[in-house]
């Protein structure tokens, strides 16, 4: 994300506050805190789902802008280390809206949790689960996501087609309010959400955008005048790896099949919270130990840009060490430039996107060797 600093119900993905996600992918755990136990093949009940999202989450801050999807391109860059250097089965944290969904199939958590401080974030992941869930493949799934006819064309096409086949597809007010009012439904009859007036609304606010601007819709349409430089949906869609492939949750039918089952088990659990806040992490973090856990990797997009050499800093320094940690666990970082280019940038892309460890992170600040932003992202 670029210079965005303040806190909001709208906001791109880099903000100071976070929507932290835990995923649990690969096995499940007893959602407990009475009686910690180790990961089993039992599911993460609906009711569970709903208590987390509610009693792990904080007030919501205020962000200058939507972050209906991301801005940086580079985000599939990091997919070859996060293979090699991140052990399935652990923790994902992560913030912001979809990018999260390509990190999760790619690393394979048991668990994963999104913290934002938009509260409308959070609410837009509650949608993409709404998604998942009415979806049986990529084909359903785009076709929902920015709610036009399903088109004639094959559920295992390339991505590129199918893109081609929905954005030529059909659509109406009224598929619109079909939709949205089966999204509904599903929040709140199935999932039992405790979701007010307000929040629905958000929701609806949300799947307009998407509807209305369809594959050429960008992060930002407010708070920016520069909304038309961002990337649109089918350009973050279509990125790639260092190597020129197709990465993202929807590459391949396989690992959009991996992404709806890790929602349908109720394995991806977004919150409000802020990077500095009192209570999420603390939640998150407490719900962790008592259950065994450990993080295995942490995106935080470019919120630490915005927070050093604040009195956050330390606070959100605080709030990471407070988490039970993997040896070898991983921040996944993005970088835009900010007056000095990264070795690692590719041409073409305004953000770089990295992989690093946090303890070495953590002994640093300790000795006091971060002296400034550049000491984090430097190779």
């Amino acid at each position: 994300m670029s210079r965005i600093f303040k806190l909001s119900r709208r906001s791109s993905i880099f903000g100071l506050g976070v929507t932290l996600v835990l995923v649990f992918a690969a096995a499940s755990i007893p959602w407990s805190h009475e009686q910690p136990r180790a990961a089993t093949n039992l599911e993460i009940s609906i009711e569970q789902f709903a208590r987390y999202v509610d009693q792990w989450s904080e007030e919501e801050g205020y962000f200058d802008s939507d972050n209906f999807i991301s801005n940086e391109t580079s985000y599939l860059h990091v997919i070859d280390q996060l293979q090699k250097q991140v052990t399935p089965a652990g923790i994902y944290l992560g913030v912001g809206p979809d990018q999260n969904f390509s990190y999760i199939v790619h690393t394979r958590p048991i668990l994963a949790v999104i913290t934002d401080i938009r509260r409308q974030n959070m609410l837009e992941h509650l949608w993409y689960k709404a998604l998942f869930a009415m979806a049986s493949n990529r084909l359903e799934y785009l076709s929902l996501l920015v709610s036009r006819e399903v088109p004639r064309a094959k559920p295992d096409s390339s991505l590129e087609q199918l893109l081609r086949a929905v954005d030529g597809s059909g659509t109406s007010e009224s598929l619109f309010q079909k939709n949205l009012a089966a999204v509904k439904r599903l929040l709140v009859d199935r999932y039992h959400l405790k979701l007010s007036l307000s929040d629905l609304k958000k929701i609806d606010y949300v799947y307009r955008a998407f509807w209305e601007d369809g594959l050429d819709l960008r992060f930002s349409s407010i708070g920016r005048n520069n909304a038309l430089n961002y990337p649109t949906l089918q350009e973050m869609v279509l990125e790639t790896d260092r190597q020129g492939r197709h990465q993202s949750y929807l590459s391949s039918e396989e690992l959009f099949q991996q992404l709806k089952k890790f929602e349908g088990e109720n394995r991806l659990i977004p919150i409000v919270g802020d990077f500095t806040g009192p209570h999420a992490f603390t939640a998150v973090g407490a719900f962790l130990k008592a259950n065994g856990l450990h993080v295995s990797s942490f995106y935080t997009s470019n919120v630490e840009f915005y927070l050093f050499g604040t009195p956050g800093w330390s606070r959100f320094v605080a709030n990471v060490r407070s988490l039970p940690l993997a040896d070898d666990a991983i921040f996944i970082r993005s970088y835009f430039g900010n007056g000095r280019r990264h070795p690692l940038n590719m041409s073409g892309h305004r953000s770089t996107s990295l992989i690093k460890p946090i303890m070495p992170f953590l002994a640093d600040y300790d000795a006091r060797r971060i002296l400034d932003y550049w000491d984090i992202v430097k190779p």
